[in-house]
């Protein structure tokens, strides 16, 4: 005579489709992985969602990149699903993680280069005598967990400094990586050049060059936002701008900074606008939002408060937004190394984590998920966007 958990099991498959779709649409996104496991219907049904459940404004779930010294805390090389925990000893909770490939991690290192509509970028790179001149670009699905190495170049010189950026053409609906690096060619009789090349899926099979400016980018990645790649770097005249690289004519154009005496500035995306944050004396920012009109209007100024010493970073001294909280609070990065909490209505910080473990975070929103086969999304012949 079958058990109940046999009769149960039997049972699921006969859930009507629109109940099971009620059911998973409860469910955070972190989940739906090990949902597709249970039975043919469940995975179709997470297959075929025409809406994206849990991932919203106010939800306190976000994916996170986490290198830390503690074994006892959040693993070293694993990408995590955060949440929000005030009463956790970290001010977050790790709900699911899983391993990157361990070949990654051989003599090299990881850094985060960007999101897009769900995608995650990276770059590998190895430990050479020549530091920079054996990098891997790879493309991860979180919810798949599945990867896709970019094929590299056979360029020879040496790499001085490199960034790159992860983007979105809404046009052809396939994907791009974009590189930006100063050069030392040993065919060049110019010293250090400036050079942009692209790795378009499911048209170009190479590294492709395109028109680049003359000019230098301060070496980190870029950000993506409405069919654009956003890097910070100086012009002809030594000045900071913002270089925007349009993902369907592959051009430049300058973006201008506010007028502001602040250093060490750094870009990124929060609420669906670009950000600029500048360092001030001290360990305090000044958070400058873009307009639709490309001006700057002044977000917020904050101190960062009791800095501590024990931290281990590979980010500049900087603030990043990352998303506003369910009570309206801001969630921030700090250097790359802490989470901490700013107020709108008091305009001040507090922090999130103990810091007496050295750390360093890379932090991204997901705002999308797909289950389809990897290079079927990056070439664009599957789609949700």
């Amino acid at each position: 005579m079958a058990n109940d958990q046999d009769i149960i099991s039997n049972k699921i498959p006969e859930l009507i489709f629109d109940v099971v779709e009620l059911i998973l649409s409860k469910l955070p996104y972190y989940s739906l992985p090990s949902c597709r496991l249970v039975c043919k219907t469940w995975n179709n049904v997470i297959l075929s969602f025409k809406h994206d459940p849990s991932i919203s404004a106010d939800s306190n779930f976000l994916l996170a990149h986490v290198y830390s010294n503690r074994r006892d805390r959040l693993s070293f090389r694993n990408l995590h699903y955060l949440e929000l925990d005030s009463d956790h000893v970290e001010g977050v909770r790790s709900v699911a993680s899983f391993n990157l490939r361990r070949k990654y991690f051989r003599r090299s290192f990881i850094s985060t280069i960007n999101s897009c509509n769900g995608l995650l970028a990276f770059v590998v790179t190895k430990n050479t005598k020549s530091w920079l001149n054996s990098n891997i670009v790879v493309i991860l699905n979180p919810m798949t967990n599945e990867y896709f190495e970019v094929p590299k170049d056979e360029f020879k010189g040496n790499w001085l400094t490199c960034s790159y950026g992860f983007g979105f053409c809404h046009k052809t609906k396939n994907y791009k990586v974009v590189r930006n690096s100063t050069v030392e060619d040993r065919n060049s009789t110019v010293h250090n050049n400036y050079k942009s090349e692209i790795f378009a899926f499911g048209t170009r099979q190479e590294w492709t060059r395109i028109e680049s400016p003359s000019c230098s980018f301060n070496g980190c990645h870029g950000v993506y936002l409405n069919g654009g790649l956003h890097w910070v770097g100086q012009d002809d005249l030594h000045h900071d701008v913002i270089y925007r690289l349009n993902m369907e004519d592959e051009k430049y154009q300058n973006i201008p900074f506010p007028n502001d005496d602040g250093y060490f500035p750094c870009i990124g995306v929060f609420n669906g606008a670009l950000h600029l944050t500048l360092s001030m004396e001290g360990h305090e920012y000044t958070m400058w939002k873009m307009k639709e009109d490309g001006s700057w209007i002044k977000a917020f100024s904050v101190s960062v408060p009791d800095v501590s010493k024990n931290i281990l970073s590979f980010s500049p001294s900087t603030v990043e937004q990352i998303k506003v909280c369910k009570d309206g609070k801001i969630l921030c990065v700090w250097a790359g190394a802490e989470l901490v909490l700013y107020d709108p209505k008091t305009e001040k910080m507090e922090k999130l984590m103990d810091d007496t473990i050295a750390r360093d975070f890379s932090v991204h929103n997901i705002e999308s998920f797909n289950f389809n086969a990897l290079p079927d999304i990056l070439t664009g012949k599957i789609c949700k966007f």
